[in-house]
């Protein structure tokens, strides 16, 4: 028995066989709902302007301690430039302020050029075209098209210090300790504030060791910030005893010169108080361990 189609229904085939290659080959979809067409622009269409003015508004937003903000922000202008290090410095700075420290450690480690938008971009033959004009003190954005420039002492300086009060948070101190002093020799006219945020930190966590050993860091390298002295006098009454017959504190060697140290330099300072009473429990007075400057 043969099988023949109608003239009519042949037509009707090769017509729909038609519609569907025209669709195939024009790019148009054969079957299914209808597409949206994303008029958007792509995030690599960012001027400089506009990366300029979000960072402005960023750098805002992580001052007033609106870190959420500042962190969607960033996020959407690291997606769209990740080679431009300013923005991953504001980035890491909203996340370490959210305490997001995995998130902010790989920020960090992307201005550094060790994280992994910085080898996706050394990868694709890019890296940072960082002008160095400065970091979350106001600096500039470069040209994304600008030729790469080495890492100025403000951005490793950041960068690295930052990283070290991630690695105390999450008590890794060896680590810790190793960025502080990457960051200082990076830039060590900022040594003494990298030293002395460290033992701030270290102070934090109760580890008085550490704390030490960045506080005379600090000293060494500012000998004029008072709160250096307090913070390694501090760590020094970890270390005192008391005398069971006058049931005084017997401060360690050193001690109750820090203290002494940082009354000179900060007689009203926000630490004062107790070190006039750790002065007092020793037996001693303010007066008696006071030199006054010479004039």
């Amino acid at each position: 028995m043969k099988f023949s189609l109608k003239p009519s229904l042949v037509l009707l085939f090769a017509a729909s066989l038609a519609f569907v290659t025209s669709a195939f080959t024009q790019g148009l979809p054969p079957l299914g709902p209808p597409q949206k067409t994303d008029t958007a622009a792509p995030p690599a269409s960012l001027s400089v302007e506009a990366m300029n003015a979000d960072l402005k508004a960023a750098r805002a937003a992580n001052q007033d301690k609106r870190y959420a903000d500042a962190e969607a922000l960033m996020l959407k202008d690291t997606a769209a430039k990740p080679g431009q290090v300013y923005l991953w410095i504001e980035l890491g700075l909203a996340q370490l302020g959210q305490k997001k420290y995995e998130d902010a450690e790989t920020s960090f480690k992307n201005v550094l050029g060790t994280g992994p938008a910085a080898q996706n971009q050394a990868a694709s033959g890019g890296f940072y075209a960082a002008d160095g004009r400065g970091t979350h003190s106001g600096g500039g954005l470069a040209a994304p098209d600008a030729t790469p420039a080495k890492h100025n002492p403000e951005v490793e300086g950041i960068s690295l210090s930052s990283l070290g009060e991630i690695y105390i948070h999450t008590n890794r101190i060896p680590e810790a300790q190793a960025a502080f002093d990457k960051a200082a020799a990076a830039n060590p006219a900022q040594a003494g504030l990298y030293y002395s945020n460290e033992a701030v930190f270290l102070f934090q966590i109760n580890n008085a060791p550490a704390q030490l050993d960045a506080a005379n860091k600090a000293i060494a390298a500012d000998p004029t910030r008072a709160r250096n002295y307090y913070f390694k006098a501090q760590a020094l009454t970890t270390q005192a005893t008391v005398d069971p017959k006058t049931n005084k504190l017997i401060l360690p060697p050193g001690c109750l010169e820090a203290y002494q140290k940082y009354l000179e330099l900060d007689p009203n300072g926000q630490f004062a108080a107790d070190s006039k009473s750790i002065i007092a429990a020793a037996g001693a007075s303010f007066k008696a361990v006071f030199k006054p400057n010479k004039k």
